[in-house]
Order: C-alpha cells, then sequence, then structure tokens
C-alpha cells in the first residue's frame, strides 16, 4: 500500500472510531453516527482502483455483462458502422431477445463485471428534427485496476443510486450543448452491481497496458472529440476522462474468466441472432485500419478528424460477421453510384436512391479482382464485381474501380469509381483506367 493510501485508511479507522465513542456517550444520536460512519468507510474503500496493479494471472473482468438469459446474441462492431458514427469502432453490442412485440428488445439490467470505480458518466438527449427529445441515453466509464479501462454505452436508464451518489444532475457540466452533459466521479461498484437497464448496450474496453494497434494515421484518433466544451469549461480531466484510448481498444470477452469466455463467444453474431460470427478470432474487435493498403477508414477531405460527433467518412473492411465477405460501407458518398445502377425489377425509384446510401457486399476473391482489401498496394488498379447492396438488397448493375495513391512516403489518398458500362471485371478494357467519374478520399 502506498504511503497515502495508508494515510487515507488510517483517517478513516480514527474517524469511524471517533464516531463509535460519540455513539457512546450520546445513544440517541447512533443511528446517524453509524450511517456517517458507513458512508466514510464506503468512500475510502481504499485507493482508488486506477493506483492498483492489476492481478497478475487473473481475469480483468470477473462477471457478466448482463443477464445471460436476457442476451440474444453480441455483434463484434469495427467493420460495417452507420453513417455518422465515429471509425473505427472496436467493441461489441450486447443484443437483447425480443421482447413481447416482433420488433421490440426485452429490457435487461446491465451489471457491473467487476469491481471497478465509475469514474465518468455521460448523458445524451437526441432530438427529432423538430427540436422534440427522442431518446436518452447514458455512457459509464470504468476502471477496474491501473491498466484496465471500460465502458458501457447507450444505457437507456442508468441506475437512481448512481445516480445519487454522482451529485445528482446539477455536478453535470455541458459538452457542446445541454444535450450531451458529463461529470468525474468516483463510485466503487462491485461485480453484479446493477448499472442500469437497456434493450442493448455496447461494451468498449481498453488495455492500456497493451501496444497500440498500428494504424495508418493514428493522429486521427487521438484528437480530442470534445472541443467544443471548451466553451463550456469543462475540466480537461473529464475531457481525458471520457476519450478512449482508441489504439488500445480489445475485445472485452478476452478478459472474462476462461470458463465463461466460450458462452460468450458462442452469442457472437450478427444484431438478430441469425449469423453467427466465423474464424478463429470471432470476436473480431481490432482496428480495421491497416498501414500501406486499403483496409480501413477513408475521409472525404484531407484534413478531417475522426474523432468527431459527426463523420464524413468512409469504411473498406471485412465484415465483422463472415471474414470471407467483404464491405464497402459507401453511405452515399461516391457521386458514380448512381441509382441507375441499382437493379431492382419492377423499377422503383425511391428504392434505387435509398440502396445507394447503403453498404455493399460481396465475396472476397484474389489477384486483382475482388482482392482483399489488407492486400492491396499502392498505385495499382483493383476492380470488384458482383456486389449487392447490404446483405440481402439487389445487385449492383456494374463494377467498381479503385486506385491507392502515394503522397510522398504514405498511402494518402485512395480513388474510387462506380462503372455502370461493364458487368465484370474481365469485361473492362486493359489496361484498366478510370473513366473521369472518379472521387477521392483521404487518410
Amino acid at each position: 500500500m502506498s504511503r497515502e493510501g495508508y494515510y487515507t485508511r488510517l483517517a478513516a479507522v480514527l474517524f469511524t472510531a471517533t464516531l463509535f465513542g460519540a455513539v457512546i456517550m450520546k445513544p440517541n444520536a447512533g443511528k446517524h453516527y453509524i450511517e456517517k460512519a458507513a458512508a466514510v468507510a464506503a468512500a475510502t474503500d481504499g485507493a482508488p482502483m486506477s493506483t492498483r496493479a492489476c492481478a497478475i494471472g487473473e481475469p480483468a473482468l470477473s462477471g457478466p455483462f448482463a443477464h445471460f438469459e436476457d442476451v440474444l446474441s453480441v455483434s463484434p462492431l469495427g467493420g460495417v458502422t452507420a453513417p455518422g458514427e465515429i471509425l473505427p469502432a472496436p467493441y461489441i453490442r450486447i443484443n437483447t431477445r425480443r421482447a413481447e412485440t416482433a420488433f421490440k428488445r426485452r429490457i435487461t439490467s446491465a451489471l457491473a463485471p467487476a469491481k471497478a470505480d465509475i469514474i465518468a458518466i455521460e448523458r445524451k438527449i437526441d432530438r427529432d428534427p423538430y427540436g422534440r427529445a427522442t431518446e436518452q441515453n447514458w455512457t459509464v466509464h470504468f476502471r477496474s485496476c491501473e491498466s484496465i479501462s471500460f465502458y458501457y454505452d447507450r444505457i437507456n436508464r442508468l441506475s437512481d443510486d448512481i445516480v445519487r451518489r454522482a451529485g445528482g444532475l446539477s455536478v453535470f457540466t455541458e459538452l457542446g450543448g445541454p444535450d450531451h452533459v458529463a461529470a468525474e466521479v468516483q463510485i466503487r461498484v462491485h461485480a453484479g452491481d446493477v448499472i442500469g437497464e437497456a434493450d442493448g448496450f455496447d461494451v468498449g474496453l481498453h488495455d492500456l497496458g497493451a501496444t497500440p494497434a498500428a494504424m495508418a494515421r493514428p493522429e486521427r484518433y487521438r484528437s480530442n472529440p470534445y472541443a467544443r466544451a471548451a466553451i463550456f469549461d469543462a475540466p480537461p480531466s473529464l475531457i481525458k476522462t471520457i476519450t478512449p484510448e482508441t489504439g488500445r481498444a480489445r475485445c472485452a470477452i478476452d478478459y472474462l474468466p476462461k470458463d465463461n469466455q466460450a458462452k460468450w463467444v458462442s452469442k457472437l453474431g450478427d444484431s438478430w441472432g441469425i449469423r453467427r460470427a466465423k474464424g478463429d478470432n470471432a470476436c473480431r474487435t481490432a482496428l480495421i485500419d491497416t498501414p500501406d493498403t486499403v483496409q480501413g477508414a477513408w475521409y472525404t477531405d484531407a484534413a478531417h478528424n475522426a474523432a468527431t460527433t459527426k463523420v464524413s467518412a468512409i469504411a473498406l473492411a471485412a465484415d465483422a460477421i463472415d471474414p470471407d465477405r467483404l464491405i464497402f460501407a459507401l453511405h452515399g458518398r461516391l457521386p458514380s453510384l448512381t441509382p441507375a445502377l441499382i437493379g431492382l425489377a419492377p423499377v422503383k425509384e425511391s428504392e434505387r436512391k435509398s440502396a445507394t446510401k447503403d453498404f455493399l457486399s460481396f465475396e472476397k476473391g484474389a489477384g486483382r479482382i475482388n482482392a482483399p482489401f489488407n492486400k492491396t498496394r499502392d498505385n495499382e488498379f483493383y476492380c470488384y464485381e458482383k456486389l449487392r447492396t447490404n446483405f440481402v438488397g439487389p445487385r449492383v448493375n456494374g463494377v467498381i474501380l479503385l486506385q491507392p495513391k502515394r503522397d510522398g512516403d504514405d498511402l494518402g489518398f485512395l480513388k474510387i469509381e462506380a462503372r455502370g458500362d461493364v458487368l465484370s471485371c474481365i469485361d473492362l478494357e486493359e489496361p484498366w483506367a478510370f473513366a473521369g467519374n472518379e472521387t477521392a478520399f483521404y487518410r
């Protein structure tokens, strides 16, 4: 124990002894003094978990994330993300089973998976185009030892006890406006404690002692995603606490006890439990950015910062569930992919327009045709065919041609063009070249 921890605990013991002495002198005040002593003891339950060394040879997590019988599936996040989400997202989502109706999820308790300190809490309110609040979600940040931090995101309702122990909403600071507030706290929880309730939530874990993942542009993910918070006098320590160590993100399932890992791995799959994750590394929460290849996140302008609340980006990666299926997550940012290229019969123009904003999937190939994104080389052309929108949507009547380009020593930008003048890559005239309608994306 550190000297500081020793004196903290000694002070608590002496204070508690004084309180009990007072109880002897004033028996009628016993209840008040005992409650105060309990509060002091709870507040001084040893040193903060962030100052404690992680136990060698023991799992960092000791309990489940939620009641297992409520869990339908666990989705690896990070391959395909929705428009506007921060890229990449190397975490997992706990999907609950169906509720009474087909399209509603069961509400489950989000449980603390270890003895830990809650070190920060965020509350976000989503609004419709008319400014009406549609949803309230909480993010809870934990620290279980000096090397392990984790968080729960999209908790629908936070435990009333935790809100009370945090000091109430009056202690929260605005981050860019009243719809996003946060507070630093120090609340000790134990494995199995109820953190809140949700119809599904995300789990992110960061191993601060691990070597950061290799990324093409790591500085994009170290930037402050809460720059506007300075306007509202948010403490720098709060910003640091809620800014994730993206490069050290790891699969939370790997940090469970060995006898619990297998049953959670068995749940890995898509959000409705239809497709099960394939391959040895079924969790697949590693960062998708791969230096010197096209795999990863690309941005619509060279200066764009990935760590923002709105991301103008695309992602090229293997499907998080089936690594033999590749994904273009273009989200409408490829002008050459016009509605006319989307095969629908009979013609439904509205569906075609919608499909161009979806992601495209296709089977992994070899060589220059349907090449894995992590096997590409700069300045070469690659062609992708037999594409369909999402996994079961209409086919694309054409191909996609791409070429990574080097900017000095770095693979700086990527050109992509959808071509409707051919239906297969072998029909392209050699040597392959753009037809003049390509779009440039940047690392």
